[in-house]
């Protein structure tokens, strides 16, 4: 049987399961099994190899992810890796799987501040995928990434390695909420926290609620502790002038912008649209 046959049966099985974009996952998963570069278009791919046979070893791998991703695994968990801003991110069920909307601390950080040295701080890292990309993007930047799980700081570190950061970049373990940073060591707090309420726990897809860690997910005081965390380390943190960025769900703008301005020291709040038009990340410079 070719590949467009397996594509084409793969893509029935996974529509049936109720996964999203099921001719996308086939395809992605076909590359996967064939090792065609990871960098290019699956679909692209899948034309080129369409009349391809596959071999028995092939084959049995091929229907092995296929009936993991049936299952509900999440597609970057199976093949171990998730794009993030142009860059691709290991990824494991230690760490929350990298979302296009945290893009925008990213836009939002290296709009605000300039090219000249700088620290900065990402807390709640996960895979790292925040503070890396900032890192390699701005390669006078130096920073730390925090962590409570050590798995995570494991995949962060390792991340960090494959982007060429790891001479300016700190993985730790550590508890966002006790974070070990120094007084006014900082130019830049970055973090997407846990945000979500345990009351919120029926609105989550079966897909992420089953797979991802819920301690990257869920937070007491209705999904406020760690935000609330994060605003106390950069209210310590910070430098004058320094900036927070912070992500949270949609309906949390107006009580993070009030943690902020409670705080006294904390001006220009704003909060910034995502790509679903969504208020979802906040930012907000200390003392000026």
């Amino acid at each position: 049987m070719r590949l467009k046959q397996y594509i084409d049966e793969a893509t029935e099985q996974l529509t049936k399961a109720g996964v999203d974009s099921p001719r996308l996952c086939a395809e992605v998963l076909a590359r996967e099994t064939l090792k065609g570069d990871p960098s290019g278009s699956a679909r692209l791919f899948c034309i080129l190899e369409a009349g391809r046979e596959l071999t028995a070893i092939e084959e049995n791998d091929f229907l092995a992810l296929v009936a993991c991703r049936a299952t509900g695994q999440p597609l970057a968990q199976i093949i171990g890796r998730k794009e993030f801003y142009g860059r691709d991110f290991t990824v494991t069920p230690h760490t929350l799987i990298p979302r296009p909307e945290t893009e925008l601390i990213v836009d939002n950080a290296l709009e605000l501040l300039p090219e000249e040295h700088l620290s900065f701080a990402d807390l709640g890292t996960g895979t790292g995928c925040i503070g890396i990309t900032l890192a390699a993007e701005r390669p006078c930047w130096s920073g730390v990434l925090l962590d409570i799980c050590p798995n995570a700081i494991a995949v962060a570190a390792q991340n960090a390695e494959r982007h060429s950061v790891d001479g300016r970049i700190a993985a730790l373990r550590a508890d966002m909420r006790t974070p070990p940073l120094k007084p006014e060591s900082l130019r830049l707090l970055v973090s997407n926290p846990p945000y979500i309420a345990d009351a919120e726990r029926h609105m989550i897809m079966d897909e992420v609620l089953h797979n991802e860690p819920h301690s990257a997910l869920f937070s007491e005081n209705n999904g406020l502790l760690h935000l609330k965390a994060a605003v106390d380390a950069a209210a310590l943190a910070l430098q004058n002038g320094g900036w927070v960025l912070l992500e949270h769900g949609a309906n949390q703008a107006d009580a993070v912008r009030e943690m902020l301005a409670a705080t006294g020291i904390f001006k220009k709040i704003e909060n910034k649209r995502d790509i679903a038009q969504l208020n979802r990340c906040t930012l907000a410079r200390k003392g000026l």
